[in-house]
């Protein structure tokens, strides 16, 4: 009933407010892709975007001109062509749910730049986000403390739910495997990790002097770690790298603060961080981590290689891997990496048009500030070492597009700073 209600009054934000509607979709109820719409089994986001692209007919004359980066029209055109060509080949097609990946993945990040051309969008898109941040926080602070997540059986007991939900009643590094307010720990790690990148620009780029921020830039990266995936502490080390050696962050406050106690505490941490750092070079049993291991993923792939030779250029279809492949080998149930479903259902081209769409995103952001490269990156090598259930590539378009608009309106803010 809940959902019902909650879809209804998004879709009265839309027709009232469709800017607002279209950023609180992005930034709000996206992340959240496991909350159903109360109409049968489809998701809130899957019907808020699908309403947005009818409505921005009749709104697309207010918001030109449009101006979306030529790279990401390329690659995301190129990627929507090799979805409809893979399914028109293929045995098994699904077309309503191409349709609706190509409408959710692709064109409504598209919609979300024509959306967010002020500077007051920028920040409506940021107070979005940020209330996001704090109560993920909340919720990760008492989930440690209770060692179970709360918010996630309220969420299933109050909503319709139409992904899987679970908490992992696991520890790992001596933390619980934090999932927060979402549907599993790594939709947890890649929101987390996306949006350090997106905090780093507020407080190094747009000057926004508000002390929450330098809090939250250090905390959201610590909620990534507590989820303890090894493949979000790849994307850790990436933040650390291209956020946490930017002087402007070096000469807070916080950033001595932390770094002295590091110090300090550097006879404790060398144990815990050397197990750390093991358990990532050496994922195997001899570890000590308990968890997805080198070994796994080769097995893995040996199960997808037969199917994978069935159609190598074109793939099986969308959802083939999940309704056929895995059904015979249940070592394929958590398919430790993007690229077994990907090469699967679309083959070598839907690899090919993936890999040019990070790409793209790369150069375009390495032409606003070098160290925004490490967005993409980051998201590239954690869906490397995950699977994508609930990481859509719509999660990276967002933060791309938002990172954009940010960075082009920097100026603005500079300017009442």
């Amino acid at each position: 009933m809940l959902s019902l209600f909650l879809t209804i009054m998004m879709l009265l934000l839309l027709l009232k407010n469709y800017r607002k509607g279209i950023m609180l979709t992005a930034f709000v109820i996206q992340p959240l892709t496991y909350i159903g719409s109360g109409l049968g089994n489809v998701s809130l986001y899957y019907i808020l975007a699908g309403i947005a692209l009818i409505m921005f007919l009749f709104y697309s004359e207010q918001l030109k001109p449009f101006k979306y980066p030529k790279l990401l029209l390329i690659s995301t055109s190129l990627m929507s062509i090799s979805y409809l060509i893979t399914n028109s080949l293929c045995n098994h097609p699904n077309t309503i749910m191409i349709i609706g990946n190509i409408i959710t993945q692709f064109v409504f990040p598209f919609i979300l730049w024509c959306v967010i051309s002020r500077k007051k969008d920028v920040d409506f898109s940021i107070n979005c986000l940020k209330w996001m941040w704090i109560v993920t926080i909340v919720v990760m602070i008492l989930e440690q403390i209770f060692r179970h997540n709360y918010f996630t059986d309220i969420v299933e007991f109050s909503f319709k739910t139409c992904d899987f939900v679970i908490d992992a009643n696991t520890i790992r590094y001596g933390l619980k495997r934090t999932n927060s307010i979402f549907s599993y720990f790594s939709t947890c790690g890649v929101f987390c990790s996306l949006s350090t990148f997106i905090i780093w620009i507020i407080v190094s780029k747009l000057h926004i002097k508000d002390n929450i921020y330098i809090f939250l830039l250090f905390i959201i990266p610590f909620v990534a770690f507590s989820t303890g995936s090894r493949a979000i502490l790849l994307a850790v080390c990436v933040i650390l790298l291209g956020v946490f050696t930017d002087r402007n962050i070096v000469k807070s406050k916080l950033y001595k603060t932390i770094l002295f106690s590091c110090i300090i505490l550097t006879p404790i941490l060398i144990g815990y961080v050397s197990k750390i750092v093991d358990s990532v070079v050496n994922s195997n049993e001899s570890s000590g981590v308990e968890g997805s291991t080198s070994d796994l993923r080769l097995l893995q792939w040996e199960a997808c290689l037969p199917s994978f030779w069935d159609s190598p250029i074109w793939g099986n279809g969308r959802m083939y891997i999940w309704d056929v492949v895995a059904p015979r080998h249940s070592i394929l149930q958590g398919a430790e990496s993007l690229w077994f479903s990907l090469l699967v259902d679309y083959g070598i081209m839907g690899g090919i048009t993936y890999l040019f769409m990070i790409f793209s995103c790369i150069i375009i952001l390495y032409k606003l500030d070098a160290r925004l490269t490490y967005l993409p990156i980051a998201y590239f090598l954690i869906l490397c070492l995950s699977p994508d259930a609930g990481i859509q590539y719509n999660q990276l378009l967002t933060f791309v597009v938002l990172a954009i608009k940010m960075m082009e309106t920097k100026s603005l803010y500079n300017k009442t700073t």
